[in-house]
């Protein structure tokens, strides 16, 4: 077993929905028979929600899958660089424009070439308002792409974009004549490693390595994603050994994982940021006293020492975690102080006579510990007379109300990363109109803003620590602390757990594989 350390750390492929005997068919039997016959099962919290590579942000389960099915110009290797994928090099042609060489045998499943004409399309299609994609606000900058010749294409911004190389990453591109007859959300054809081969929605999702894929083929052929909302039963899949790999696992599950030689356990520090969300547009959360009175009122030493194990160290009022460039030094948690919370909310016009109640809203199963964590917050409120009704419901239900409706509840547990590492693109679900945010602040905006653009490096940084400054203060979420990094896999899978969620078949193979 390796040793722990603190720092290791989709229709169908086709477009023709398959026979329904198949689904299911992959994934059966023992890891060693899977490692015989190359495949793999990887236990995953939560459904699927889309298969739009565009219109899903959830590295986690979504993009996760789609990464393997589709490819992006650029991707984020293992060891976090920015590594080369329907592109093979790039560079700065001015300012505010990027140039991309596309690789010669780039193709998608069907034979039709990943071109110069596809990127075009697929930025545009991006930059779409009218097709409401969750992708789009996170390229503020972009204004177009323009074709130089069939294998190369510039992308133009609005300015400098420091941040667009790493937001590109994951930026999956559609084959545009396969989208004019089909629909993306629910189909899916690309130009990846592999093609799927079962979906339904809600259910499990099975892909198979393309015998004619462009690029270096992955050593697995085939993989199940594993549908496995419980805890219990992803510890359950793991040890009986029909699971060969779930990530996010409960800190509280740790030693009896550790015990298992069968099992590799992996222990990392995350890129992803664990807070309740504040909804700061109505209700009780508008006036920031009662904001800053719930992140006195919360224990995080308590909460991280009792439910994740001593496994994370509480946030120091930031949102970002250390791995960011921009993080910003110097910060200070809100400390745990009951009477100061019951000061500010006495100062708000709460207290006996006026109790304040509201709503705090969990996805069931889906983040680490979540539905425990949310229960003590509720404890320690109450025990400054906020009276919180948690309301557990399925992910596909939470993020409806979260983005497509915009109705969240006053608050709600949420735990965020961004796949560029850097503070802008995390900043960016903050900023006034970012669909994320549920708060307006000219001053963040402002400060997050001028930092994209901002080309110099210690101008950039000291906007980035004024606009963590401005949201500590403001106190749009609850503090709480980064996501334990906790990975089981089969022993004999070769495999290395990320700290940035990404969760890919093709980069496994099982040991002894040539």
């Amino acid at each position: 077993m390796r040793a722990l350390t603190r720092r290791g750390f989709l229709g169908l492929g086709t477009g023709l929905a398959l026979a329904a005997a198949l689904s299911g068919c992959v994934g059966t039997g023992t890891a060693a028979t899977r490692s015989a016959d190359s495949s793999v099962v990887i236990g995953l919290s939560s459904a699927v929600t889309t298969l739009d590579p565009m219109n899903t942000t959830s590295v986690g389960s979504d993009l996760s899958v789609l990464s393997s099915v589709y490819s992006s110009l650029v991707t984020r290797r293992p060891d976090l660089t920015i590594g080369p994928d329907a592109a093979t090099s790039w560079e700065r042609t001015a300012s505010d424009r990027w140039r991309f060489h596309l690789d010669e045998g780039a193709a998608f499943a069907d034979g039709t070439p990943l071109d110069a004409d596809v990127v075009v399309w697929n930025i545009a299609r991006l930059l779409d308002e009218d097709n409401g994609l969750r992708m789009t606000s996170n390229f503020a900058s972009l204004l177009r792409a323009e074709k130089v010749d069939d294998r190369t294409v510039d992308l133009v911004t609005d300015g400098p974009d420091a941040d667009l190389l790493g937001a590109l990453s994951f930026l999956y591109l559609l084959s545009p004549d396969w989208a004019e007859d089909h629909d993306p959300a629910t189909a899916a054809m690309g130009s990846g490693p592999y093609e799927l081969t079962g979906y339904a929605a809600g259910g499990n999702v099975e892909l198979r390595a393309r015998d004619d894929y462009w690029g270096t083929a992955p050593d697995i052929d085939r993989v199940t994603y594993r549908i496995t909302p419980s805890e219990a039963a992803r510890v359950s899949g793991l040890l009986s050994g029909e699971l060969d790999v779930v990530a996010g696992l409960d800190p509280q599950d740790l030693e009896r994982l550790r015990t298992d030689r069968a099992l590799d356990v992996q222990q990392s520090d995350t890129t992803r940021m664990a807070f309740i969300k504040l909804n700061t547009l109505k209700g009780p959360m508008k006036d920031v006293r009662v904001r800053q009175a719930v992140n006195y009122a919360v224990d995080k030493e308590s909460l991280t020492a009792s439910l994740l194990g001593g496994t994370v160290e509480p946030s120091p009022g930031q949102l970002l975690t250390s791995d960011y460039a921009g993080y910003a030094d110097g910060l200070d948690a809100y400390p745990h102080d009951p009477g100061k919370a019951r000061e500010l909310l006495a100062e708000a016009g709460y207290g006996s006579g006026n109790p304040l109640s509201v709503e705090l809203t969990v996805p069931s199963g889906q983040y680490v510990a979540g539905d425990l964590i949310v229960q003590a917050v509720a404890q320690q409120l109450s025990e400054v007379g906020v009276q919180a009704r948690i309301n557990s419901i399925p992910f596909t239900v939470y993020m409806q109300k979260y983005l497509v409706d915009q109705d969240m509840s006053d608050m709600q547990y949420i735990t965020q990363a961004w796949p560029t590492l850097a503070a802008g693109g995390l900043f960016n679900l903050f900023v006034s109109d970012s669909p994320y945010a549920y708060w307006k602040d000219g001053q963040f905006t402002d400060a997050v803003d001028r930092a994209r653009t901002e080309t110099d490096q210690d101008e950039r940084d000291r906007l980035y620590a004024a606009a963590a400054e401005r949201a500590r203060a403001q106190a749009p979420v609850l503090f709480l602390f980064p996501q334990p990094g906790i990975t089981a896999s089969s022993d004999g899978l070769d495999w290395q757990a990320r700290p940035d969620d990404w969760v890919r078949p093709a980069e496994m193979s099982w040991k002894g594989d040539a």
